[in-house]
C-alpha cells in the first residue's frame, strides 16, 4: 500500500474547554498519513491522478479555522471523516499536537486511524 504524508502542518485554532482557550487562537500541529494508490499518477505523470498535498493542506487549514471544538477528540474525528469524504481516500492516520498546554509536557495530542487500510493495497 502506498501512503502520502504531510508532516508538521501548523494551523492556529480556537479550541479548548477553558474560557481563556475560547478567546485565543492556539497552534495545532498535524501529521497526516493517507492511503493512496500512486501507480496511475506515476505512470501518467499527471497531478489529476495524485493525492494533491496542497489541496489536502488547504482543506485542513480551512476546516480547522472554520470549526470551533472544545475537544481535540471531536476535531480530529470530524477532520478524518471530512478528509476521507472530500478526497476519497480509503484510510487515514492523523496525529495532532497541542503544544504548550500542559506546562510539564512539551506537547500533548492524539493519534487516530480511520478507514480500511486493506483498500489502499495493491
Amino acid at each position: 500500500m502506498d501512503k502520502v504524508f504531510i508532516n508538521g502542518l501548523k494551523v492556529d485554532a480556537v479550541i479548548g474547554v477553558y474560557d481563556w482557550e475560547k478567546q485565543v487562537r492556539q497552534p495545532l500541529v498535524f501529521d497526516l498519513e493517507m492511503a493512496w494508490d500512486i501507480r496511475v499518477a506515476a505512470a501518467t505523470d499527471d497531478l489529476m491522478h495524485a493525492l494533491n498535498y496542497q489541496a489536502v493542506s488547504e482543506f485542513v487549514e480551512q476546516f480547522v479555522r472554520e470549526q470551533h471544538f472544545q475537544l481535540l477528540e471531536s476535531l480530529i474525528e470530524r477532520l478524518a471523516d471530512a478528509l476521507r469524504k472530500e478526497f476519497g481516500m480509503p484510510w487515514i492516520g492523523i496525529r495532532v499536537e497541542k503544544p504548550a498546554v500542559v506546562p510539564q509536557a512539551r506537547v500533548v495530542g492524539l493519534y487516530i486511524e480511520r478507514g480500511d487500510i486493506a483498500q489502499g493495497g495493491h
